[in-house]
């Protein structure tokens, strides 16, 4: 029997009316660019977050943007980021007009590693964008001990890690400025593109909120240089629709993960399992393990009919547009980390709606493979 890697058809109908009725109003309104239904959903996942400031935008992506520009950044400045993670973290940085300075991984948790930041930092250097990859927090006392020293202000990628934290702090609300994704695969998801900038500090929510309104606060009175980035009210309905659940539908993505980890303990000489390191909660957007022979083992499951995914099989570095760019880089000498779990990383499903009869059969299916 197969299955898919992920499923929202199977969530759907629990929102179903509750999204109709919402879209429903909303059109009749017409108020279908900011208005109620868009401060409604901030502040609902404001007091979900514990973080003062969440200002909706049009993606993860131009999240990045308005935090970067948030914090002051400027184009030809240096940001330091991980050299494993989604293209975006990256791309938002170049796209920019900024410089990305790569800095390798811990491999127990995928996340930028703090004894490799400060050697990147030059006079050039004005933010460090860390990434909470795959639902678990980056060690961030370190990271932001470094950032103080140093004057630099941090911004968080937390696409992957909503609600998740670290010593009892959210994810977006450590840093200067975080940026996160609704992108429709995210544990909040909405019906398309979606994404947020969340802070602690007045001065650059404010400056944040201006950047997505082309730097206007009075009616064609344009202050900073902005641009279009507003969440139009049919999203934020859809997304304040979802919201309500978020808390029992990670709650059942990290009792599957605990599945896996219980039942495949037994392969740890062939296949290792991810950690949640003390202090911090995971969310579990992805279960990745890693396997020596990543490749042939995923095409051995996918006869078998069950479904897996690499997130990601090349180092943001190796991308040709980086090569192009910025330099010819060395991925696998001058960032080993990265490189091994671009080579060896391998995503299992992981949704709210997979039954434990489906993750039965991945766990089966990898005891065959990995036992063969």
């Amino acid at each position: 029997m197969k299955f898919p890697f992920f499923d929202l058809s199977r969530q759907y109908p629990l929102i179903e009316n509750d999204v109709e009725k919402r879209f429903s109003e909303l059109l009749k309104s017409q108020r279908l660019v900011m208005g109620d239904a868009v401060t409604q959903f901030e502040n609902h996942i404001s007091d979900w977050t514990k973080i003062p400031h969440c200002i909706s935008v049009a993606s993860g992506t131009d999240a990045l943007v308005v935090a970067l520009k948030g914090v002051g950044v400027n184009p030809g400045d240096e940001v330091i980021t991980p050299a494993y993670s989604f293209f975006a973290s990256t791309g938002s940085i170049m796209f920019f007009g900024a410089k990305p300075v790569f800095a390798d991984i811990r491999l127990e948790e995928y996340n930028i590693d703090p004894t490799d930041i400060e050697r990147r930092i030059t006079k050039k250097t004005k933010a460090i964008m860390v990434v909470h990859l795959y639902g678990q927090c980056a060690d961030m006392d370190p990271i932001l001990e470094i950032a103080k020293k140093h004057n630099i202000p941090v911004v968080e990628d937390f696409a992957q890690s909503l609600g998740a934290t670290y010593k009892g702090r959210p994810a977006g609300a450590m840093g200067d400025a975080g940026a996160t994704s609704f992108y429709p695969t995210k544990n909040l998801g909405g019906a398309g593109e979606g994404g947020m900038v969340t802070c602690v500090d007045n001065a650059v929510a404010d400056r944040m909120k201006l950047i997505r309104v082309h730097g206007m606060r009075v009616r064609y009175t344009h202050e900073i240089l902005g641009t279009n980035s507003r969440l139009d009210a049919l999203q934020c309905a859809y997304l304040d629709a979802k919201l309500p659940f978020l808390t029992s539908w990670v709650s059942r993505r990290a009792q599957i993960a605990n599945l896996y980890s219980r039942e495949l303990a037994a392969l740890s000489d062939k296949i290792t399992l991810p950690k949640v390191l003390d202090g911090r909660t995971h969310v579990w957007n992805q279960y990745i393990v890693r396997v020596s022979d990543r490749d042939n083992v995923r095409k051995k499951l996918t006869e078998m009919g069950i479904p897996t995914e690499i997130y990601y099989p090349f180092t943001v570095v190796e991308q040709p547009v980086v090569q192009a760019e910025i330099r010819n880089i060395d991925s696998e000498n001058e960032f080993p980390v990265s490189h091994e779990a671009s080579r060896t990383s391998l995503a299992l499903p992981i949704f709210p709606e997979l039954t434990d009869d489906e993750v039965g059969m991945v766990i089966e299916g990898l005891k065959i493979v990995l036992n063969d």
